[in-house]
């Protein structure tokens, strides 16, 4: 029935109805329920008045829930709604029917409703009623529209809007800077009385202090210079319970204190912001101008925000901690493997700078297309997590060649060395052997034996030089080199120079194996020992997949496992091209390259500066290696002089 229509209990024994917000003043806005109502968002052109509960939220669907009699009994069905029907918290199933019982509460989504069932003198029926509810567990505002005014409804309702908006907010806030920027806005919409508002939080001391507070007028305080009552603050946290005071002044809990009565307080609502048995802090509403501004349901629905508040700040404080767990971790991993390599040690985290500075440079780029991809924090904290994990895999790397300094491993090098005296031992073995074989068959005289024994020295001094350039053009070889190189001179007559043995056949002074170290172009790593380090790539995305990335860190595993990879489609390991390589990518290949040229702790290459590896990196960009607009930015933006930041 309409909300002011008159209601006859002579005509009808029954008598219910529904309190609704509707209401002309003085007259109650009620519902009556009869066989059957159908509850939702819109009247229900095929049904009469007395038929349909309106209840105008958005949240409600059109054809939410029908109540129907049946006997002394009603029952209630959801109507395959949107958002639900829920009886006493327990979601109903679409179709099926729930008997109501005297005190059961209705909840439609956001509209709460209270079952109320009045068994009168006339009739063996169950009549009903069915009003807004106060669910303190919900912090569900009380709204009383006995004698409301029109403009006063509307008011409740543009708050309860208000504050629908707010648990929205909170649920999609990420950090608190924001929480507290939202809540500050929305405070000034919940309460039209409000002249001031300000919240404070513990601190890492435990100590409460200001962090935010507005005027109603949009003025920004300093929180560090807020004028704040104490008597107020400290009775909220230490009691842990809400105050409001609507004429503070006449109040006797607070009108003799100074820090009100300094502030002009007229009327304050204050409300602690408790989890469990935990004060985080509080959030404070006043006004200097208005006695009775605020009244209890004020109190209930910034009871409600500041118990919505308490939670998104736990879970920022545990996401903060779950995040400075992850950091640990992850720079522990990254310490833990360049342990096995001291000699790289710094690497993984210098790099991690130069890629985070050079991905934070993009929004200043020049290249429009580069200022339209600049990175979200998010983003920038995965680029940084790929950077510092990018050589993960080099834990399966064996450590002589990980620790690899020349061409030839040291202990190579020193059998090669071993060799040479050898050689050079044979060569007088086997010359004063002869000649003392020769002088006792009696062949040479005095004189002959001198000038045979002259001979032998010289020789012998002839053939000591020659193996001693052999060794410094092999020491000389062995060094690695920064870009290719051709194969030393002399190395191929090495190779095949035969010495005599003593008591073994020839041999030779450079084995195979030794030949093909030593003719390397770049670097000092032979084919078999670069697969082996080329697959610490594969190995550092196999053990990044397994670790369960939220969805912002989702991306760590592919960003670090293609920054060996050429736009050319020369990289390793699955040798991609162009646009199969991400951006993020291409901002750690050329982070990576610039240190691995500019380190100074490599024992197998001196570093070079920092102008002439910008040079062979802008190479690197011409030969089509390497993107070139990105190693632009990264020049301009100077993103190659970031500090390593463990």
């Amino acid at each position: 029935m309409p909300a002011n229509a008159a209601f006859s209990p002579a005509s009808d024994p029954v008598r219910a109805y529904l309190e609704w917000m509707g209401a002309e003043a003085g007259a109650p806005a009620v519902f009556s329920l009869h066989e059957e109502a159908v509850l939702g968002r819109d009247a229900q052109d095929a049904l009469g008045t007395d038929r349909y509960v309106c209840i105008p939220e958005q949240t409600v669907s059109r054809r939410h829930a029908r109540i129907r009699r049946h006997g002394a009994s009603y029952f209630v069905e959801d109507l395959h709604s949107r958002n639900g029907t829920f009886v006493s918290g327990e979601r109903l199933a679409p179709g099926a029917w729930h008997v109501l019982v005297e005190g059961d509460e209705l909840g439609l989504a956001s509209a709460r409703l209270v079952f109320h069932s009045l068994l009168l003198p006339e009739r063996a029926a169950t009549p009903a009623v069915i009003t807004r509810s106060v669910d303190a567990t919900h912090f569900a505002p009380v709204v009383d529209t006995r004698n409301a005014e029109r403009g006063e409804l509307e008011n409740t309702v543009h708050r309860l809007h208000a504050m629908a908006q707010v648990s929205i907010a909170l649920g999609a806030v990420t950090d608190q800077e924001t929480l507290i920027e939202k809540l500050m806005n929305f405070i000034f919409d919940l309460f039209p009385a409000a002249e001031r508002a300000f919240i404070m939080l513990r601190d890492e001391r435990d100590l409460p202090q200001p962090v935010a507070a507005r005027h109603r007028s949009g003025i920004v305080e300093d929180p560090s210079r807020i004028r704040i009552s104490r008597t107020i603050v400290n009775e909220v946290l230490d009691r842990k319970r809400a105050i409001l005071s609507v004429d503070t002044l006449a109040d006797r809990h607070f009108g003799a204190h100074e820090s009100i009565v300094a502030q002009a307080i007229l009327s304050v609502m204050c409300v602690p912001l408790i989890l469990g048995d935990e004060v985080l802090g509080l959030i404070q509403v006043d006004t200097s101008s208005n006695r009775d501004a605020f009244q209890e349901a004020d109190l209930e629905i910034l009871s409600g925000v500041c118990a919505e508040t308490a939670v998104a700040l736990k879970n920022f404080q545990l996401y903060s901690d779950i995040k400075g767990l992850l950091d640990g971790f992850v720079c522990a991993s990254v310490q833990a493997i360049e342990e096995r390599d001291p000699v790289t040690a710094g690497h993984s985290f210098r790099v991690a700078g130069y890629a985070e500075s050079l991905a934070m440079a993009l929004e200043h780029a020049g290249d429009a297309t580069l200022r339209a991809a600049a990175f979200t924090p998010a983003q920038l904290r995965e680029i940084r997590y790929a950077a510092l994990l990018h050589d993960f895999g080099k834990v399966g790397v064996r450590e002589h060649v990980l620790r690899k300094e020349k061409k030839l491993h040291h202990a190579d090098m020193r059998l090669l060395e071993q060799r040479f005296r050898y050689a050079r031992a044979c060569l007088e073995r086997q010359a004063w052997r002869s000649l003392t074989e020769r002088q006792l068959r009696g062949e040479l005289g005095v004189q002959d034996l001198r000038r045979e024994r002259e001979r032998i020295e010289a020789e012998l001094e002839e053939e000591g030089a020659r193996l001693d350039a052999f060794l410094d053009t092999i020491v000389r070889a062995n060094e690695p080199s920064i870009s290719h190189a051709a194969v030393p001179a002399g190395l191929c007559a090495i190779r095949d120079h035969v010495c005599a043995g003593t008591d073994e056949p020839d041999f030779r002074l450079l084995r195979d194996e030794e030949f093909t170290a030593l003719s390397i172009g770049k670097g000092c790593l032979t084919p078999d020992e670069r697969r082996q380090i080329e697959a610490h790539v594969a190995d550092s995305y196999s053990f990044l997949i397994l670790i369960p990335w939220t969805r912002e860190l989702a991306g760590v595993p592919a960003i670090a496992h293609g920054h060996h990879e050429k736009l050319d489609g020369s990289g390793y390991p699955m040798g991609l091209h162009g646009a199969e390589i991400s951006l993020q990518t291409r901002i750690l290949t050329i982070s990576d390259i610039y240190d691995a040229l500019t380190a100074r702790d490599r024992p197998y290459k001196q570093g070079v500066p920092a102008e002439r590896a910008l040079d062979l990196i802008a190479e690197e960009c011409r030969a089509g290696h390497l993107d070139d607009r990105l190693f632009k930015v990264f020049v301009e933006s100077k993103a190659w002089q970031a500090r390593a930041a463990p």
